[in-house]
């Protein structure tokens, strides 16, 4: 069964955990680190089982602990190119193999999911949300769309 927990959503900053078998994401890191750390923890996930961050866009209470997140877990920011270039500058040094590029309405595999980003209208580069796949269910999460 797919497990969702949001950690934050909201203008002060968004942050959502998908995880299915071995394999959890989060959806955003627009929080501070040890925030985000302690949320996946009082949500009984297990932190290490966090493979990728996806960002939906660029600003900053989607993206501020993206780069503490990935530089401790020592995993991949997932965003598409014009998300990539715009926030860059803004969440510190990331190894390259840990920058992944991807392109909107395609399906990707990471461990035990699938997921397809999709194109949203918001006020920023290209923003997008997730359809989210395990075996047999299906969750979406779009933000900033109201």
């Amino acid at each position: 069964m797919l497990k969702y927990c949001s950690i934050g959503s909201g203008s002060s900053g968004n942050c959502h955990v998908v995880t299915y078998k071995d394999t959890g994401i989060l959806v955003d890191a627009g929080l501070a680190g040890k925030t985000i750390t302690s949320g996946i923890q009082q949500a009984d996930f297990d932190i290490e089982k966090i493979r990728g961050i996806f960002i939906t866009h660029e600003h900053s209470d989607h993206i501020k602990g993206a780069g503490i997140m990935s530089r401790k877990l020592d995993i991949p920011i997932y965003a598409n190119l014009k998300t990539w270039c715009s926030m860059k500058d803004k969440i510190g040094n990331i190894k390259e193999e840990n920058m992944v590029v991807f392109d909107n309405d395609k399906t990707y595999v990471l461990g035990d999911l699938k997921i397809r980003p999709f194109s949203i209208p918001h006020d920023s580069e290209d923003a997008v949300g997730y359809n989210i796949y395990s075996e047999k269910e299906k969750m979406s999460i779009a933000t900033d769309i109201g």
